[in-house]
C-alpha cells in the first residue's frame, strides 16, 4: 500500500514540473501628459502686459496679439513685452495712436496718425514684434492671410525669368497695371475745338463808352489755340461839332493765335491778331449828310482767363487792346471840312464769355 501512494505523489509532482507558465509581461510606462499648447491665435498666457485702447470699430487686443505673434513666428512669451497703445480719433479726421513698448532693455515711444485705425494696428503690432525680436521678423515669410488683417502681406517668390529677353522697343510699349497705356502721338496733337460768346465794354473805336457783342469758334491745343472771331461794337453818337453830330458803328472779324498756361480747372491764353472790317458812320442834326463808310484794320493783343466750371464748360474773360492801321474819320465836307469823329489811337475791350469745349 505504500508504494503505490508514493508512486502516485510522484507522477503529480512530476506532473506539476511540466507545467510552465507564461512569463508575465511588463506594464506599459505611464507616460506624463504634455503641456496643453494654445491654439492657433490664442494668447499664451492671459496677463496685462498688452494694454490696447481703442474706439468702436477698430481691432480689440486680441487681434493685435495675434498679429504680433504673426510677425514673430511664435507664440508671445507672458511679460515678454509690455505694450501701453491708446487710440483715439482725431477732430480733422482719422486716428491717432500713442505707443509705449518696452521689451527687455529696448524703450519705444511713437506717435502715429492715419485716416484707418487698422493701419495703426498694424504699426503697432510690427514696432513690437521688431522690439522683441527683429531677426526673426526678418525670418518670418508667409502669405497673405486674409482672416488677419493684422497680418502682413508678403510677396511670394518670384518665378525665373525665362533667358530670352524682349526687344528694348517691346519692353518700353508694354503697358502695365499700375500706369494706362499712353495714347498715340498722333492722337495727342489732334486738335479739339471750342465755341465762344461773350459780351463786352468797349472804348475808343466809337464815340464815347459802348457794349459789343462777339461769337468766337476755334480750335485748341494743350498749350496752344486758334480763334476766328466776330464782334460788333453797338452804335453811339459823338459830340456836337458846332451843332452837327454822327452816329458811329463797328464790325470786325479776327483771327488770332494764342499760347495757352493752364493748371488745373484754369487756362490762360496770351494772345495776338489781326482785325478787318468796317465802319459806318450816319450823319444826326445834320440836314443833306450822307452815310459813310470806311475799311477797320487793326492789330490786336490780349489776354484771357477761363475757369472750368464743368468738364466742357468755362467761365471765360479777357482784355484786349488794338491799335487801328486804319480806320475811317468822319467830317461834313466844306471850306474847311469839318471833323465830327475819329478812332483813337489805341481801342480797348474788356470782355466776359461762356466757353463751349467742342
Amino acid at each position: 500500500m505504500l508504494v503505490p501512494a508514493l508512486l502516485a505523489a510522484l507522477v503529480i509532482e512530476l506532473l506539476a514540473a511540466l507545467v510552465i507558465e507564461p512569463p508575465a509581461l511588463p506594464e506599459p510606462p505611464v507616460l506624463p501628459e504634455p503641456p496643453a499648447t494654445p491654439g492657433p491665435g490664442e494668447p499664451a498666457t492671459e496677463d496685462d502686459s498688452i494694454h490696447w485702447t481703442a474706439p468702436v470699430g477698430c481691432p480689440a487686443a486680441g487681434e493685435l496679439r495675434r498679429g504680433i505673434e504673426r510677425r514673430l513666428g511664435r507664440t508671445l512669451v507672458s511679460s515678454e513685452a509690455q505694450v501701453d497703445a491708446r487710440v483715439e480719433p482725431r477732430a480733422e479726421g482719422g486716428y491717432r495712436l500713442a505707443l509705449r513698448a518696452s521689451a527687455g532693455t529696448l524703450v519705444e515711444e511713437r506717435t502715429l496718425e492715419a485716416d484707418d485705425c487698422r493701419a495703426l494696428a498694424d504699426a503697432t503690432a510690427l514696432i513690437v514684434a521688431l522690439a522683441i525680436d527683429p531677426v526673426a521678423v526678418a525670418e518670418v515669410i508667409e502669405p497673405w492671410a486674409e482672416a488677419d488683417p493684422l497680418e502682413p502681406p508678403v510677396a511670394p517668390s518670384p518665378t525665373p525669368a525665362p533667358t530670352t529677353t524682349a526687344p528694348a522697343d517691346e519692353r518700353l510699349a508694354a503697358p502695365t497695371a499700375d500706369r494706362p497705356t499712353e495714347p498715340e502721338p498722333g492722337a495727342r496733337r489732334r486738335p479739339g475745338g471750342l465755341l465762344r460768346a461773350g459780351a463786352a465794354v468797349g472804348l475808343g473805336a466809337v464815340p464815347g463808352v459802348t457794349g459789343a457783342v462777339s461769337l468766337a469758334a476755334g480750335l485748341r491745343w494743350t498749350h496752344a489755340r486758334l480763334e476766328l472771331e466776330g464782334a460788333y461794337w453797338i452804335p453811339r453818337t459823338s459830340e456836337p461839332v458846332e451843332g452837327a453830330r454822327v452816329r458811329v458803328q463797328l464790325g470786325t472779324a479776327a483771327v488770332r493765335g494764342c499760347g495757352q498756361l493752364g493748371r488745373d480747372r484754369l487756362e490762360a491764353p496770351l494772345c495776338g491778331g489781326l482785325q478787318l472790317g468796317g465802319m459806318r458812320g450816319d450823319g444826326v442834326d445834320t440836314p443833306g449828310a450822307r452815310a459813310a463808310q470806311g475799311l477797320w484794320l487793326a492789330i490786336e493783343a490780349g489776354v484771357g482767363l477761363s475757369w472750368w466750371f464743368r468738364p466742357r464748360w468755362a467761365l471765360a474773360g479777357s482784355f484786349s487792346a488794338a491799335v487801328p492801321l486804319r480806320s475811317p474819320g468822319f467830317e461834313l465836307s466844306g471850306d474847311p471840312p469839318l471833323r465830327l469823329f475819329e478812332s483813337s489811337t489805341v481801342v480797348g475791350r474788356l470782355g466776359l464769355g461762356i466757353e463751349l469745349r467742342l
